[in-house]
């Protein structure tokens, strides 16, 4: 176990929480891609699926609302690897000292994030969107069976969603793992 030398700054920790907020975010990029692509029929996704219910939710054009999701899902995933971070290396028993303590922090993490933000989420703003949605939209639009067929594949997003915010802790918590090492290295070959 490597001893804790220095706790990192105030700074220190922002500057590592948002590099692993960014890993982290844009690991699971991919993979949400290539779930829009397998969980929905090819004549009713397009890529950003995913992104573009986030957009919908706060009322941009069809054009923009991707662009508007994805970036929020950025942004989101930076400001919990700046606050897993500060949190980390300000609380001794939580600084990680070990690729397996920062898969373990982190994954934790994750699970958190699902259960205390996309839970409420889901259930508080998307599903009532889309059950909107197909209430008040012409059955033949692409919106409209869109909408639908999420509704239906609420479980099988809630789960999903699950197994993807593991992935996000676990790749947080290696990554904020390589950021503290890179610190202590610098601090060891200092002295």
């Amino acid at each position: 176990m490597v001893p804790m030398i220095d706790s990192p700054t105030f700074k220190d920790s922002i500057r590592m929480g948002i590099v692993a907020g960014q890993i982290a975010g844009w690991s699971i990029f991919g993979l949400i891609l290539a779930i829009d692509a397998n969980l929905l029929t090819p004549t009713m996704t397009q890529p950003g699926t995913f992104y573009k219910m986030i957009g919908m939710a706060f009322g941009q054009g069809p054009a923009t609302d991707a662009y508007v999701g994805f970036l929020l899902h950025m942004i989101t995933a930076t400001v919990i690897g700046i606050v897993y971070l500060l949190i980390s290396n300000s609380v001794k028993k939580l600084y990680i000292t070990s690729v397996f303590k920062g898969l373990a922090t982190g994954t934790i993490t994750g699970v958190a994030i699902w259960a205390i933000l996309f839970l409420p989420l889901h259930f508080g703003v998307m599903q009532p969107m889309l059950e909107n949605i197909v209430a008040t939209s012409d059955p033949s639009s692409s919106v409209y069976q869109l909408a639908s067929t999420l509704v239906q594949l609420s479980g099988t997003i809630v789960t999903g969603a699950l197994a993807m915010h593991i992935v996000f802790g676990g790749v947080l918590g290696f990554s904020g793992r390589l950021a503290t090492s890179s610190g202590e290295l610098v601090e060891r070959a200092a002295e």
